[in-house]
């Protein structure tokens, strides 16, 4: 009795459940006649709209790339340095005997011409020196009327040798002239400049000492300076002495240029920076130009054919230069590349790494770049599993 009762209300419930279905599409159907049968409604106009490829993503849309141009460019190498003074027309201005400084004009930064007395020096030594040479010159005056020609020439050889003296110990011609009109040995030694230029050190004060040999102070002709840089062992080839080059001074004149030439290429390599040391002579005769100014040599080489692209497009990475070339739509590859300077500061010349024809990104290179480097990621992950996999019994 009981099973057949819960059949029954079985029936009951699946009868009712298909009456609702029944009901339900019937009503559907109705609603979706009633939607067609009613016209569609114009969509509002816009004043203006970008049309754009939905397909493509937002990383590829920043993306833009163009093939590189070939163009003549000026082959240029440059080296940067800085200027310098010229060492052969760098003067110390030493004491050539010992004595105290009483007074001194030697200041760094001033002119002062050849000959020009710029110290003074007390030196008991030099005061004696005069005396022997006043004392030769009154024997040969006296000897001149009362003695032997032998004895005279003795004499004339004695005030020769003191006249000496007095030079090497740094006396001029007119420092002798003065002692031979006054006949009074001068209390100073006045220490003169050897050349005309500007005082670059001071390394003595008044009332200082000085031996034999110490130095006053340095005096550098300035007409003249030096540009030293290094060039890479790599362009050693195209450097040679005697070879005219244009010195950029971006400090001088609102960064202009200066003529020059090679003077010295030097014979060694660097064993750390793998450079070869490059000098070159540089006139400066107006003085514009000062030692220590930073300046680059350019050395032109002549023109050749060679790929250009957009500054933008090349990619620094540490010490290597980029640049990231488009296969097609969604393939991209890294390539290394040497560059230098092309005909203006917008674009670079490439050495090697790209061919004519060669389609480089010169906008969203870091997306490109950053993209390559997840995929290397996990193409090398997958690898990994499935070397791992392989491994398992």
């Amino acid at each position: 009795m009981k099973p057949f009762d819960m059949n029954k209300k079985n029936l009951s419930y699946l009868a009712l459940a298909l009456a609702v279905g029944v009901l339900a599409g019937v009503w559907m159907t109705k609603s979706t006649s009633s939607n067609e049968a009613k016209p569609a409604e114009p969509a509002p106009a816009t004043k203006a709209s970008a049309s754009y490829d939905a397909s493509r993503t937002l990383g590829e849309r920043l993306i833009q790339a163009q093939p590189v141009e070939m163009q003549k460019v000026l082959d240029r190498l440059v080296v940067n340095g800085k200027l310098a003074i010229n060492g052969l027309n760098l003067h110390q201005v030493s004491a050539r005997v010992a004595g105290r400084i009483d007074r001194i004009t030697l200041l760094e930064g001033a002119y002062v011409q050849s000959g020009q007395p710029i110290a003074w020096l007390f030196s008991p030594e030099f005061i004696s020196a005069q005396n022997e040479y006043l004392l030769a010159r009154r024997a040969v005056k006296t000897l001149n009327t009362q003695a032997t020609q032998d004895l005279l020439e003795d004499a004339k050889a004695t005030l020769d040798g003191a006249r000496n003296k007095l030079r090497i110990l740094g006396a001029s011609e007119k420092d002798v002239a003065v002692l031979d009109s006054k006949g009074v040995a001068q209390e100073y030694l006045a220490i003169s400049s050897p050349i005309s230029g500007r005082v670059t050190k001071r390394n003595i004060d008044p009332g200082g000492y000085l031996n034999t040999g110490d130095s006053v102070g340095a005096v550098a002709d300035m007409s003249v300076l030096w540009f030293l840089g290094n060039a890479f062992e790599v362009n050693l080839a195209s450097l040679r002495e005697g070879q005219e080059v244009n010195i950029v001074v971006p400090a001088a004149n609102a960064g202009g240029s200066f003529k020059g030439r090679i003077s010295f290429v030097s014979p060694t390599v660097d064993p750390q920076t793998h450079t070869v040391a490059v000098r070159v002579d540089i006139a400066n005769s107006q003085g514009v130009l000062k030692p220590d100014m930073f300046a680059k040599a350019e050395i032109d080489l002549g023109a050749r054919e060679l790929p250009v692209v957009p500054r933008n497009a090349v990619v620094q990475d540490g010490a290597e230069s980029f640049v990231l070339i488009q296969r097609d739509a969604k393939t991209y590859e890294r390539a290394s590349v040497v560059v230098i300077p092309a005909n203006d500061v917008d674009h670079l010349a490439i050495l090697k790494g790209v061919q004519a024809g060669d389609k480089v990104v010169y906008e969203g290179s870091v997306l490109v770049d950053r993209e390559l480097i997840n995929t290397n990621r996990i193409n090398q992950a997958n690898a990994a599993a499935s070397a791992a996999a392989q491994v398992k019994p």
